[in-house]
């Protein structure tokens, strides 16, 4: 009986170490199992809405742009801002054939978010104009800027000032 008790007790202390071993090793390691990048834009309000819809060429508007890293290293990230129409291609694999109006580089540590208010203007007037935020990464290895597979898009008239 005695020696039932003491291979009771100790498949119950295996038991319990595993245990607290598997839960508490997301808390022990900076590892992260599935790696993203978070792109967003919020209107003026710092809310998902409120965006501007029509604008004056010309006119200065204001936006707040997010970062957040997720990639479980810290990561140097550029961010590329430019003006399509409706014909423009972009996806996850192709970047819009334009080039910048601005760009912002941001580098963030491992689970840090970065969120700044921007102020854009469009210059040339346009109906379905489409401004178009790609997020890029650094890659150190070959010294290069990388499209991230993430973008948005805002759709905006644009007319000519009175």
């Amino acid at each position: 009986m005695m020696i039932d008790e003491q291979v009771t007790a100790a498949l119950l202390a295996i038991i319990i170490i595993a245990g607290i071993l598997s839960i508490s090793q997301p808390y022990l390691t900076e590892r992260t199992s599935e790696p993203f990048s978070e792109l967003a834009i919020l209107g003026p309000n710092m809310k998902i809405a409120d965006y501007p819809k029509k604008l004056l060429a010309g006119e200065r508007f204001s936006l707040y742009l997010y970062v957040g890293n997720h990639e479980g290293m810290t990561t140097y990230y550029r961010v590329y801002v430019k003006v399509g129409d409706r014909s423009s291609v972009i996806n996850e694999n192709t970047t819009l054939n334009e080039a910048p109006m601005t760009q912002y580089d941001i580098v963030l540590q491992n689970n840090q978010t970065w969120i700044e208010p921007i102020t854009l203007q469009i210059e040339k007037p346009g109906t379905n104009l489409r401004l178009v935020f790609e997020l890029w990464t650094y890659k150190p290895e070959e010294k290069i800027f990388e499209y991230h597979k993430r973008w948005l898009q805002l759709w905006l008239n644009v007319t000519e000032p009175i």
